[in-house]
């Protein structure tokens, strides 16, 4: 009897882990997105080097997944107007330009609860739509054990992804070293600024 309840134990046990959310996709404030839902992506940043970039948006989380699951990110692409897709998920970046699946092969793992940023971006070269399906797949060594599927559609109608602010409007959004690297506004020496209406102009700043 004590070995049949041990069995019967094991199989809830398997029922409970099958079931679990393990790892799902969350929004930058950590809300869950749900498995299937389809979210659209307009916000366009430019980058100093006139770089459009269109971001998911999207996170992935450890929900409830054991310790010993890790996750893979694949990226099917449906429309591709133009430009590249960019993933960096977990680490290394790869940009692709064509309809296909891609990545799914390299794994991380995270602790429960933490999330870490897809890293993906649509980089359009033109106005046009991108619609792309992210499955989050969670592993147990080799074994599959489910998986979360969000698509997202991307659509590029204004580089700014906002309408042109006035002459009075005009603040600073980025600043850069020369370099390239992004720092604080506030930071002493020669810096690239990029402004609000999309000029780009050199401050000095010896204070």
């Amino acid at each position: 009897m004590k070995q049949i309840f041990t069995l019967i134990s094991m199989w809830v046990m398997a029922i409970a882990v099958s079931a679990a959310d393990g790892y799902v996709f969350v929004d930058k404030d950590g809300n869950a997105v749900a498995n299937g839902s389809t979210v659209v992506s307009t916000a366009a940043d430019v980058d100093m080097f006139g770089t459009v970039m269109i971001h998911s948006g999207l996170f992935v989380k450890n929900a409830d997944a054991p310790a010993n699951y890790s996750v893979a990110v694949e990226a099917k692409i449906t429309r591709m107007d133009n430009g590249a897709l960019q993933l960096c998920f977990p680490t290394n970046c790869y940009q692709y330009i064509a309809v296909g699946t891609y990545g799914g092969d390299s794994k991380t793992t995270l602790d429960q609860g933490q999330s870490k940023d897809l890293q993906t971006e649509w980089l359009p070269t033109a106005y046009g739509e991108c619609i792309v399906e992210y499955t989050a797949k969670s592993y147990q060594g080799v074994f599959s054990k489910g998986s979360c599927t969000v698509t997202v559609h991307y659509v590029y109608a204004d580089p700014a992804g906002i309408a042109a602010p006035s002459a009075t409007d005009r603040r600073v959004q980025q600043s850069y070293d020369l370099q390239g690297r992004s720092v604080r506004g506030d930071s002493r020496g020669l810096r690239l600024v990029r402004m609000s209406d999309g000029s780009v102009k050199k401050v000095n700043n010896t204070k």
